[in-house]
């Protein structure tokens, strides 16, 4: 599938994570260890789902309330203690909708031409013992067309003969075409099909769980989770627009149309949501997600025109099929946990708009995070985008940068200075000095989370200078925890990777560089990129306030030595991850990833190689002591973690890092020199 990814312009704290390292007395562990899997073995753990739990500290300010009962001995899980409190946090019931939801991918074999079809299910029946399921989804998912000749000249139909069809769940097993067959599907008069799972040793394993139904009402907070754009599963969130509506649809057979009645959602819906599921705040399942409008009647292009079948229509077309397929019926929620909401979150967007910088060059609008401030002196150091502060026009940084401030209403121009900058991880800083409007107008500086500690379908804002017409907030929700795309370098000549937290809040150009911020108003990532390709809507992407703030520091230690670059510690290994798997922990109603990250080689003479590591080892965790002191703790529990790590080591730290070989867990220790460092600008 082709994409196209841009950069959103004109044109942390990191997590103090702490790691049983030194003295911690760590057993044998399987050769396919992870991270997890070696704690539970050590003893420190008693589960993975504890392990996992203990890496992150929960992110909402629910989750945070939960945490701090748990600490003054309440043993309830987290939905015993939502139950007892007159709000509701929605992404508890969200983590757990989502194992209700798997990803189809089904191919055909027509004339000898493969047709491949991605898209999404929902779980209505399950018995996870015998490895048995029953999935409801929309029938063109699951059916592709017949046609010989053109218009009514030529045949047309459809058909669910597929040569393969996977079943993927949200904890990542997948379901073999042999355990899978169709029930039932129609497509005259609805848009919807059974299938059902029989004996299914993936699903046996997995986190999955049979989804809930209920009725919704207009203007009832809404969150669409599908397989959308065929990029994995994601969550996107909106409100009931029109509860109901006869939508017209184009067939399976790809000519003739089919009309029913849908709800319509704000929600974004994309290419492979269809066949996944509408669910409520409550994570009770309100629709089947069948369609999404493009254009107007006059041909107008707009957004925010989904649609979902009804969940009470889904169960009445399910009870005709009973007699004739013995098809189970949906169950009906009787979660009785009180409804509502923090009234935290409502005032989040408006504290973090003093933290946000617009920023203007010769070639470029954009935006930027007050990282430190000192209003007395009027200095400011500024994180932003390097795309932000280069220049196209002279082919290196803009010799002329300027920030607004938000509340200036005369738009007063103050020139910045810049610092350094990584054009490979997209970073730059720029300071702003004897300023006395940060003063005057309030500024502040962004308060930084553990961006690790993030949530599916957390709420979340994005704050900057959208279009280039003054910092604005859009309000969305995590749609994916972390996700690898590849953009232009700002010079054009090379591509630049990112590893992203997905969002469906609006972002557009000018949004580069601007500040992602949390319920709490706490600064979560940086805003760089949103997908340009036709049709796919509710993808921005921000990196995470850990690796901003790795790299911010880094280039921030490089200037004091007047340098305008990174200094990265470099191990000389490439990494390979493997066995990637979520997690979902009832007990904190919350879903974790773990990958099992592997050397695939290694440099001789290189820091890892000094170390003692070889080819083939799972890296757990690490630690960085400095002067005597721990300054870092980490599990490696996914790929992204090491990365970020690298820029926070400094000359003479002492490395530890814990691995796995051949089913042994050992410690490996170095003491970093000048020559296991690279310039990174």
């Amino acid at each position: 599938m082709k994409k196209s990814w841009t950069a959103a312009l004109a044109c942390v704290m990191a997590g103090a994570l702490t790691v049983g390292l030194a003295g911690c007395n760590v057993a044998s562990a399987p050769d396919d260890s992870s991270s997890s899997s070696a704690g539970v073995e050590s003893g420190m753990y008693s589960s993975v789902q504890e392990f996992l739990a203990a890496q992150e500290t929960p992110s909402t300010y629910e989750r945070r309330l939960y945490e701090e009962a748990v600490a003054d001995g309440y043993e309830g899980s987290y939905y015993d203690f939502l139950a007892g409190m007159s709000f509701t946090d929605d992404t508890a019931y969200i983590n757990r909708a989502v194992n209700s939801v798997v990803e189809i991918t089904v191919t055909f074999t027509i004339n000898n031409v493969k047709r491949e079809s991605a898209g999404s299910g929902v779980i209505f029946w399950l018995d996870k013992e015998a490895g048995d399921a029953y999935i409801v989804t929309n029938y063109h998912v699951i059916a592709t067309y017949l046609s010989t000749g053109f218009g009514p000249w030529g045949t047309h139909s459809s058909t669910t003969d597929w040569s393969s069809i996977y079943l993927t769940t949200y904890s990542g097993q997948t379901v073999r075409s042999e355990d899978v067959s169709l029930v039932v599907g129609d497509n005259t008069d609805t848009d919807l099909a059974v299938l059902k799972v029989t004996g299914s040793d993936e699903l046996k394993e997995s986190d999955a769980v049979a989804a809930t139904m209920a009725e919704t009402s207009v203007g009832e907070t809404v969150y669409a989770i599908g397989n959308a754009n065929g990029e994995g599963t994601s969550v996107t969130k909106g409100v009931v627009s029109v509860l109901s509506e006869e939508i017209t649809v184009t067939a399976a057979d790809n000519y003739s149309t089919v009309s029913f009645n849908a709800m319509r959602t704000d929600a974004a819906v994309n290419q492979g949501n269809s066949g996944g599921g509408l669910f409520n705040a409550r994570g009770e399942l309100v629709g089947i997600v069948s369609a999404r409008q493009l254009t107007s009647s006059t041909g107008v292009d707009i957004d925010g025109f989904g649609f979902a079948i009804p969940a009470p229509d889904v169960n009445a077309w399910l009870g005709e099929m009973q007699t004739q397929y013995d098809v189970p019926a949906l169950q009906t929620s009787e979660d009785t946990s009180p409804a509502g909401t923090s009234s935290v979150a409502s005032s989040a967007a408006g504290a973090v708009a003093n933290s946000v910088v617009a920023i203007e060059t010769d070639s470029a609008a954009g935006s930027g995070v007050i990282w430190s401030l000192d209003e007395a002196e009027g200095d400011a150091v500024i994180v932003t985008n390097y795309h932000v502060v280069y220049s196209t026009e002279q082919d290196g940084i803009s010799d002329a940068i300027s920030v607004y401030l938000y509340g200036d209403a005369s738009a007063t121009p103050i020139e910045a200075e810049y610092v350094g900058g990584v054009q490979s991880e997209d970073l730059a800083v720029i300071r702003v000095e004897d300023c006395a409007l940060l003063e005057k107008y309030g500024c502040e500086a962004v308060r930084c989370a553990d961006s690790d500690s993030l949530t599916l379908g957390e709420d979340v804002y994005a704050v900057g200078n959208a279009a280039g017409e003054g910092i604005s907030v859009t309000a969305g929700v995590v749609s994916v925890l972390y996700e690898d795309i590849v953009v232009s370098s700002a010079d054009g000549r090379s591509a630049v990777s990112i590893n992203g937290i997905r969002t469906d809040a609006a972002v557009n150009h000018g949004n580069s560089g601007g500040g992602l911020f949390n319920e709490l108003g706490e600064f979560i990532g940086i805003v760089s990129a949103r997908s340009d390709e036709d049709g796919v809507i509710g993808f921005g992407y921000a990196i995470g306030s850990n690796h901003v703030a790795a790299v911010a520091e880094n280039i921030l230690w490089q200037a004091e030595n007047g340098e305008q670059s990174a200094s990265c510690a470099t191990l000389g290994i490439t990494i390979l991850a493997e066995a990637s798997n979520r997690v979902f922990n009832e007990q904190t109603g919350k879903v974790y990833s773990e990958e099992k990250v592997v050397v695939q080689s290694l440099t001789s003479g290189s820091l890892a190689d000094r170390m003692g590591m070889d080819v083939n080892d799972t890296l757990l965790a690490a630690r960085i002591d400095r002067d005597g002191q721990m300054v870092r703790a980490v599990s490696i529990t996914t790929r992204e973690k090491l990365p970020t790590l690298l820029y926070e080591l400094r000359e003479g730290d002492t490395l530890t890092l814990l691995i796995s070989r051949g089913g042994e867990a050992r410690e490996l220790t170095v003491t970093l020199e000048a020559s296991d460092f690279q310039t990174r600008a």
